[in-house]
């Protein structure tokens, strides 16, 4: 790789992307840096030396280079000097994530180096909160947060990121409709900004998993990929060359609602022959219920209690049931096979609470697959499950926020 020096190199977006380079890869060495980045020693030395000044990096010691006196590592002393690394100050600024699903609000406080430092759950009745309520809802919580927790950190957020379960327009900060809400058009974002400052964003909650999984590269190959999630409904998010795809209405990869049938069961955004119609939690409880007899609630909203019972009984036995997810995959690897056809992604991510049946719905996923694709793209990408061990979108919303931090801090102070 070519080294840009000091005097071809612009300075703002080389230390964004120096911070950005620290946050995924945590602390590294200046040398490690400009190889990574592909600037000069001397560009790195100045360019870190200008963010520790501001406060935002600082050095600490490595490991010592080199291995054991007897050539492999597994003894005797060492040999080289430690090296000096560089890190991000945890410090430097904190961004709050809020997530927003069913009759649950989640908010989670992030370091300027995107770990979570503390986090909190409200159960709220989320479908009974218009525009008003539910922002005044928010605004209540974020101060409570705040207050709560303002040991972390003296200075105030720099900025919001919100989840949201749905559909939503992330240049207009409102939110088409989401399950978790009545109400359709909620304009969120300018609200929240006016209330507290800095940089409010909002992203539907498949958006937020992508940007957690590109920003840990124990996840992800490189490359441009994407990331379906299975639950309630059906949501994704793509990444291309780097960066969450939005679109140009800021409500791109809605997976869920292309079609698989045209004619076929009604999808909760009110047209017919949606993947999510198939592939859905409430979508397969639907189905489930003209099966076997069920308790009589809400189908609309499935519970986790009530999704895990249906699998196990399918791995109990019960056939019928099997089948429904069974045919869940079927539908899932015809819609994979247009993705593929249509962006041809290195690599495709299953997850989301909706996976715990993977290992019924994968063989007929991959079948569905092989029946629709083309045999020529049959090289195709790597399809890769990701255990719902962990909610990323919470950790999602944190590096979005601190994206745009970056970028809103350096624009700031070429204008001083």
């Amino acid at each position: 790789m070519s080294r840009r020096t000091e005097a071809d190199t612009p300075r703002q977006p080389s230390q964004i992307a120096i911070l950005r380079y620290l946050r995924i890869h945590g602390p590294a060495a200046r040398i490690d840096i400009g190889t990574a980045t592909g600037l000069s020693p001397a560009t790195v030395t100045s360019l870190t030396a200008d963010l520790m000044a501001q406060g935002l990096v600082h050095e600490s010691q490595g490991t010592a280079t080199g291995t054991g006196s007897n050539g492999n590592g597994n003894g005797g002393s060492t040999r080289g000097r430690p090296k000096v690394l560089l890190d991000l100050v945890p410090n430097a600024a904190c961004v709050i994530g809020v997530k927003i699903t069913i009759n649950l609000i989640e908010i989670a406080l992030g370091n300027f180096k995107g770990e979570i430092e503390c986090s909190s759950e409200h159960s709220i009745n989320t479908r009974d909160l218009d525009e008003k309520e539910l922002i005044a809802t928010l605004i209540r919580l974020i101060d409570g947060f705040i207050e709560e927790h303002k040991d972390f950190s003296a200075r105030p957020p720099a900025g919001i990121s919100i989840a949201v379960q749905g559909v939503c327009d992330s240049n207009s900060g409102e939110i088409i409709w989401s399950p978790a809400l009545r109400r359709r058009n909620i304009a969120l974002t300018k609200a929240l900004g006016e209330r507290f400052g800095g940089i409010v964003q909002m992203s539907n909650d498949a958006n937020c998993i992508a940007t957690a999984i590109s920003q840990n590269t124990n996840l992800h190959r490189g490359g441009d990929f994407a990331v379906i999630m299975l639950g309630y409904g059906i949501g994704m998010g793509l990444v291309l060359n780097g960066s969450v795809y939005n679109g140009d209405f800021g409500t791109a990869a809605e997976f869920g609602h292309t079609k698989y049938q045209p004619d076929g069961p009604l999808c909760n955004c009110g047209k017919r022959g949606c993947l999510e119609a198939y592939i859905g939690d409430y979508a397969i409880l639907r189905d489930a219920r003209g099966l076997i007899d069920l308790p009589d609630t809400n189908s609309l909203h499935p519970s986790e209690e009530q999704m895990m019972d249906l699998v196990a009984r399918a791995r109990a036995g019960d056939e019928d049931l099997a089948d429904l997810f069974r045919h869940a995959g079927k539908v899932l690897g015809y819609g994979i096979a247009n993705l593929i056809a249509l962006l041809g992604p290195k690599q495709i991510f299953i997850t989301g609470s909706g996976a715990r049946a993977y290992d019924m719905m994968e063989p007929e996923l991959m079948q569905g697959l092989a029946q629709a694709q083309v045999p020529e793209l049959r090289r195709g990408p790597e399809i890769t499950h990701l255990a719902w061990d962990k909610d990323l979108a919470l950790q999602g919303a944190i590096g979005q926020s601190l994206l745009r931090h970056d970028e809103n801090m350096f624009q700031a102070i070429t204008t001083i």
